[in-house]
């Protein structure tokens, strides 16, 4: 018989699989990480959260379609993030600008080094 993936428990709120969640680039795994870490030592309540990442993703759909740029799910998940960290006063606006400024301006990593080259046949 073959064993099932049971979906791991996240947050009370929260399930994925074994395996999941995925993401496309390492800024999206440490917002995410945030965003559960914060709520869990009692920064905000996760409803909280999911109520701004909601009104996100609604603002999101709400904008022309020609305005509205292409569907990136942690962005919405960031904007929710910076909204409830406001709200409950983990972080003062300016705290926030000065924070996105410096992001902003860092230039991205370099890309990683190309794996090796396998070995050459033998004689």
């Amino acid at each position: 018989m073959e064993a099932t993936a049971t979906p791991a428990p996240l947050h009370e709120s929260c399930i994925t699989d074994m395996n999941a969640p995925t993401f496309d680039a390492d800024w999206q795994r440490r917002v995410f990480g945030v965003a559960v870490a914060l709520s869990e030592f009692g920064h905000y309540p996760w409803d909280a959260f999911q109520q701004k990442l909601i009104a996100a993703i609604g603002a999101w759909e709400a904008t022309a379609e020609a305005e509205q740029g292409i569907w990136q799910y942690y962005d919405h998940w960031l904007a929710a993030l910076e909204l409830v960290l406001l709200d409950h006063g983990v972080v003062a606006e300016d705290e926030l600008r000065a924070l996105q400024r410096t992001q902003t301006a860092r230039p991205p990593p370099p890309p990683p080094p190309p794996p090796p080259s396998p070995p050459p046949p033998p004689p």
